[in-house]
């Protein structure tokens, strides 16, 4: 074995100075150059392969930028709200004079996660053509048995009839507040509610 990395050696030789004389004939200071020149572009390719990596890193990876959180408002368990009124036909000076009598209907949202049972919708209805003593047109107390989450329920009241000709009137409605809930602003609505070609 020894015999044959001898031959295999001195043949790699021969074929290297072989190869060495061919391109630079006669020296041994050729044979060194051609080195020296083989060794810096061997440099030179490692190099510009390495730029090379380095530029494609930096195209692919993008920069770094902080991810802001997005500011949102925080669903509460237990939330309900008025979100509406509206008469059923719409009340208007010529439905008032021929006493065809209107339905108030007030829409009620569950905003909440949680189901909310038993809630309970007041609404009165107001003249108040005497402001120090306005006389209750409506006195009613509706039950709502159950609300989904985010389901919003028309609610209708007694049909109200011998309503007084005025120009405005008041309605005000009002949930009770369920168990557990905390932000109680829009549980209560006061509506003014102007009629035109009235007293």
């Amino acid at each position: 074995m020894t015999g044959n990395l001898a031959r295999f050696d001195k043949s790699c030789l021969a074929g290297y100075h072989k190869n060495t004389m061919t391109i630079f004939p006669g020296s041994l200071a050729a044979g060194r150059l051609w080195r020296s020149v083989l060794t810096g572009l061997i440099l030179i390719v490692v190099a510009a392969t390495l730029l090379g990596c380095q530029s494609a890193i930096e195209v692919v990876t993008p920069a770094v930028t902080p991810v802001l959180p997005a500011v949102t408002a925080v669903p509460q368990a237990h939330a309900v709200a008025i979100v509406g009124v509206d008469f059923d036909p719409a009340l208007d000076y010529s439905q008032i004079i021929s006493n065809g009598g209107v339905t108030l209907l007030v829409a009620v949202e569950n905003q909440g996660l949680a189901t909310e049972s038993n809630v309970a919708l007041k609404a009165r209805l107001l003249d108040t053509a005497d402001a120090a003593n306005p006389r209750e047109l409506l006195n009613e107390t509706v039950i709502i048995r159950s609300l989904l989450p985010h389901e919003v329920r028309v609610v209708r009241f007694n049909q109200v009839t011998d309503l007084p000709v005025r120009e405005r009137y008041k309605l005000v409605a009002e949930l009770s507040p369920v168990r557990g809930e905390r932000e109680l602003s829009d549980n209560a609505r006061s509506f003014d509610i102007l009629v035109h070609g009235g007293n």
